[in-house]
């Protein structure tokens, strides 16, 4: 059972609306999945800090797996919208299984065009490009493209995972209406691929919902995994401001 994979979808949840940041209020949405009598729940959320953006998402098993110990995994990603592309500032991620502690954090400097930071107690230090996302800011820019229809097809990016790069091509497959726990739901269907890995990913987004993903699919070694939107909580709206001044 590869739950490790799995976990590794949450990396899809709980993304913004592109563009303005105070264009989408802050947010907790969780999401479920389930497979051989365990149980996955992440929670995801966004808040906003003075001009930039914070996405964080936390994810835990319960079943008869949390008897051979924690498996947790958290994920941070604090960045800057601007027109083009998330600029990011800084990451962090951990995760947890039994007998074993993977974390990374990374920070960047984009006068040098480098990130630096430590994985598993290594440091490391990556030359990376103007464009370059890591897994939550990649979907931050996704639905940028969905939500201003600049995505007609087919999306490239650059991906820092860890302390390397790889390159993601995603896919916009069309329109689906599918069953959610929150109901009927019209959603946006995308793809995403890698050259170098057999794995493949699906998103539901909800345009409603200012596209926030409704559901996931994980497909890899032949076993498809889905994760999807259970819970999701508005926090106060913010005022622009242009608004707030008298």
């Amino acid at each position: 059972m590869r739950w490790h994979h799995l976990i590794l979808i949450l990396c899809l949840a709980g993304t913004a609306q592109a563009g303005a940041a105070t264009t989408i209020p802050p947010y907790t949405a969780t999401y479920e999945a389930h497979a051989y009598g365990n149980r996955l729940i992440a929670h995801s959320t966004l808040s906003h800090d003075g001009e930039n953006l914070h996405m964080a998402l936390d994810a835990h098993v319960s079943g008869f797996l949390r008897l051979l110990g924690r498996f947790e995994f958290d994920r941070e990603a604090v960045f800057h919208p601007e027109a083009d592309h998330p600029r990011l500032l800084s990451t962090r991620s951990v995760r947890i299984t039994p007998g074993r502690e993977r974390r990374t954090e990374t920070r960047f400097d984009w006068s040098e065009g480098r990130a630096r930071g430590r994985h598993n107690g290594k440091a490391f230090e990556v030359q990376v490009p103007p464009d370059t996302v890591d897994f939550l800011s990649s979907v931050y820019l996704t639905m940028t493209g969905l939500r201003d229809g600049d995505f007609d097809s087919t999306l490239r990016l650059s991906v820092l995972e860890r302390d390397r790069l790889r390159d993601y091509t995603l896919v916009l497959e069309g329109r689906e209406r599918i069953e959610t726990e929150l109901g009927r739901k019209d959603t946006l269907r995308v793809v995403r691929t890698s050259d170098d890995s057999d794995v493949e990913l699906s998103g539901w987004f909800a345009p409603d919902l200012h596209y926030l993903p409704m559901r996931l699919d994980y497909e890899a070694d032949g076993h498809v995994f889905r994760l999807e939107l259970t819970k999701l909580e508005w926090h106060e709206p913010l005022i622009s401001p242009e608004k707030a001044r008298p």
